[in-house]
């Protein structure tokens, strides 16, 4: 699999959002999806296979922006 110039552009943006947050001392669920997204990408898989349980649950409970025909199901809510 190739990624398209737009993908490694993504994964890029995203490592530097997650490089200034750990600067920070600080990273969000956005972040950590966004950064799960573009790899996932470049990788042709779901967004959801490099995300952590509780990262798919903060996901659902933040209502990040999400589409499961790319990146995945995520949990039921109970």
């Amino acid at each position: 699999m190739h990624a398209t110039t737009s993908q490694l552009e993504a994964a890029l943006a995203a490592a530097r959002a997650l490089l200034g947050a750990r600067i920070d001392d600080m990273l969000t669920v956005e972040e950590v999806t966004a950064l799960a997204r573009a790899v996932a990408a470049c990788d042709g898989r779901e967004t959801a296979s490099l995300l952590t349980p509780r990262d798919l649950e903060d996901v659902a409970a933040y209502k990040v922006a999400w589409t499961t025909a790319t990146d995945g199901p995520l949990p039921e809510a109970e």
